[in-house]
């Protein structure tokens, strides 16, 4: 596994550590700082994560790869031992600790092997992460570039006629997790926050918002989030002052939701190739 060169941790939702990783380009001084967010139940050495980090590098981009706060993993590895944590996790949670992130990098305090440019942020996200880098970057005018990788439309994610049985039942609804094998469980507050303020959630009306450069990166045959969720997110950045000028597509035909990559991580497939290239050329002509 690529391995990185810095590591940190920050305080992020109810006081609990972000951790992350930092992938560092060679002899450029003040690079631009791009922070990537892995999805529902990812974490940052996931699959493709370190690779991408480390491709990054090395064209020339500063890379902090994070794990959410409450993602379900506390100790290296690939296997969530913190499933208490993963339980209370919810969108407000990640994006406050994406936030903590955002502050940590300006008072540079991520990492003393490297200056990172605390004005040139750029935000990645996969799936989930997508999402709530779109909902950062319409608020927070720290960040400056988004790349969205098979990113949401929508923060909800569960239906189902017997949903709120099991909330109102159990309190969590289960989810089964087919590489580890374990039942995950998404707790009740997850769903609370988003019936409560469903604005704050809202994906869709944060591409109206946007009108920073932002370059969507979609599979044809993503089966987990649909190739028509990214055009929905297009016709809403069409809304906006800017009328969509500022936002790409990318359609990688022939691939899924994770660009024929798997965990653990072997060898990067064409399309992630071709996703990383243009993640690249996107950082690099707009932060």
């Amino acid at each position: 596994m690529t391995s990185p060169d810095d590591t940190f941790a920050v305080p992020g939702a109810d006081g609990l550590a972000v951790k992350g990783d930092l992938y560092l380009p060679r002899g450029i001084s003040a690079p631009p700082l791009v922070v990537g967010l892995h999805g529902f139940k990812g974490f940052k050495d996931w699959g493709f994560f370190p690779w991408l980090g480390r491709t990054l590098a090395d064209a020339g981009l500063c890379v902090a790869l994070i794990n959410f706060s409450h993602c379900g993993i506390e100790r290296p590895g690939d296997r969530f031992d913190r499933l208490d944590l993963f339980e209370k996790d919810t969108w407000g949670k990640r994006l406050a600790d994406v936030l903590a992130v955002l502050g940590a990098a300006q008072e540079a305090k991520l990492t003393t092997k490297a200056a990172p440019n605390p004005a040139r942020l750029g935000l990645m996200g996969h799936s989930m992460g997508g999402g709530v880098a779109l909902l950062t970057a319409a608020k927070d005018g720290r960040v400056r570039s988004v790349v969205t990788l098979a990113g949401v439309a929508r923060a909800t994610r569960f239906d189902g006629p017997d949903l709120r049985d099991q909330l109102k039942a159990f309190g969590h609804v289960k989810v089964s997790n087919a590489r580890t094998g374990q039942e995950m469980r998404v707790g009740q507050s997850y769903f609370e926050e988003l019936d409560n303020n469903p604005a704050a959630f809202d994906v869709c009306a944060a591409a109206a918002q946007v009108t920073l450069p932002w370059l969507l990166i979609h599979g044809g045959d993503d089966e987990s989030v649909p190739l028509e969720e990214a055009h929905e997110l297009l016709d809403h950045a069409n809304k906006n002052a800017i009328q969509g000028e500022n936002v790409k597509l990318l359609t990688l035909d022939g691939t899924g939701h994770t660009f024929g990559a798997g965990h653990p991580f072997g060898f990067p497939s064409a399309h992630l190739e071709q996703a990383a290239a243009a993640a690249c050329a996107h950082f690099l002509r707009t932060l």
